[in-house]
């Protein structure tokens, strides 16, 4: 199976991480997988040489875009003005830009997938990924998928047409699903639940040194996630005799605001921003022993925006750790009773007396430890997510119409089709 995965910004950048492990997993069961972000240059992650050689790195606009998506348009102007009408007629005046802007490449990416003899694509994302995903396989006349997660939903880019296009949209959460199902036209299918899924350790991490209590989060410092309020609870964890020392991995825009809240609040000495990493770093570091406990208050942003599943609370489980996080989203279908402690939205002083309680139970805390791993080893495998998503890609290539000829073999050198 040749497959195309269309992202934001993976396998560079520092936000999507929790896609290079599904790549690696269809990489492992043998197929040829190929990578478009929409833009893309730092690369953060320790990624495989195989799918750096197979990431189609280019920008919204050049001239090699041009030129492919001139190519594209003169072999199927048909295809390609009528996906240009539907992006017209039917976006939200708000979003038009947007999705103009990736036509150009969505062309160029049509005809590198023709060249290429690509059987489907799936766009993480049913935001602009998807739209150029959409674009790319009208023209190429290839099946596509998606895989919608939170802030892509509630924006609203085009959903009842890509619904009408797309072979399945996949939803991580029962959250995420019906929120899918209110924009789509009641006769379009439902969208499938199919959660995201984590590696496994072959070992839970080993018991931290007694001595200093501490703990991890690894989010971008963004609103949603509620850095604010955590901070807030190391405050009150402090007054109340615990100091609960912080890791914080990531980075965002409200960086400057919450090192200032931290001097504010006196717990500079407990906090330690650890910036940007890459996500083998981040497990490195999840598994290393040298945490108590995992955390990640989420709350409901002010523009709506929630979680979907966090993969970090994932791996934290995964690595044996218990969780400390609120029922935002679909944390609630993640975390369940004996695996962490889940506490209402914007509440420190309930997130500083779940930190007391685990510093002061420490049977009760391992216990939960164990409870939690067990559930992403039962329910969370990367592995039998990955499984199920190949068995529904590998579906539509086989059931759908007959799709366009396959390019000869000598056609197909990859160095040579992405110019």
């Amino acid at each position: 199976m040749k497959l195309l995965y269309v992202t934001r910004e993976a396998p560079y950048g520092d936000n999507e991480g929790f896609i290079l492990p599904e790549i690696d997993s269809h990489i492992q069961a043998g197929w040829d997988v190929f990578v478009c972000p929409l833009d893309g240059r730092k690369l953060v992650h320790r990624i495989e040489q195989t799918v750096l050689d197979r990431t189609m790195t280019k920008l919204l606009i050049s001239p090699s875009i041009c030129a492919g998506a001139i190519a594209q348009f003169v072999r199927t102007p048909r295809l390609a003005l009528d996906t240009l009408w539907k992006l017209v007629t039917h976006s939200r005046i708000t979003l038009l830009p947007r999705n103009l802007a990736v036509w150009p490449k969505g062309l160029w990416l049509g005809r590198q997938v023709r060249l290429l003899n690509i059987q489907h694509i799936h766009a993480h994302w049913i935001a602009v990924p998807a739209t150029m995903g959409f674009i790319a396989a009208s023209v190429a006349e290839v099946p596509f998928s998606i895989t919608a997660h939170r802030y892509d939903i509630a924006q609203g880019n085009l959903i009842p047409t890509k619904f009408e296009a797309a072979s399945f949209v996949r939803a991580i959460d029962e959250g995420g699903a019906s929120e899918l199902a209110m924009q789509a036209r009641s006769d379009q299918r439902r969208p499938i639940i199919l959660r995201m899924g984590v590696n496994i350790p072959d070992q839970p991490a080993p018991s931290p040194p007694d001595g200093v209590f501490r703990g991890v989060v690894g989010a971008r410092l963004a609103e949603k996630k509620g850095y604010g309020y955590l901070l807030e609870a190391v405050a009150i964890a402090k007054q109340q005799g615990l100091a609960v020392h912080i890791d914080a991995f990531g980075d965002g825009p409200l960086e400057a605001e919450l090192r200032r809240k931290a001097d504010k609040l006196g717990i500079s000495e407990l906090v330690t921003w650890q910036g940007s990493v890459g996500h083998e770093t981040l497990l490195e570091r999840i598994r290393s022993g040298d945490y108590h406990f995992g955390v990640l208050p989420s709350v409901t942003a002010r523009d709506g925006d929630k979680e979907g599943i966090p993969v970090f609370l994932m791996e934290a489980m995964a690595a044996g750790l218990p969780v400390i996080s609120t029922p935002n989203g679909g944390i609630r279908e993640l975390v369940a009773p004996g695996t962490g402690i889940l506490v209402e939205e914007r509440d420190s002083d309930a997130i500083a007396a779940a930190m007391v309680r685990l510093a002061r139970n420490p049977s009760e805390r391992r216990a939960m430890g164990t409870a939690a791993r067990d559930r992403i080893i039962t329910d969370f495998s990367i592995e039998a997510r990955m499984n199920q998503l190949r068995s529904l890609i590998s579906k539509s290539v086989t059931s759908g119409p007959p799709y366009r000829q396959p390019v000869p073999e000598t056609q197909q050198d990859f160095r040579k089709v992405i110019v």
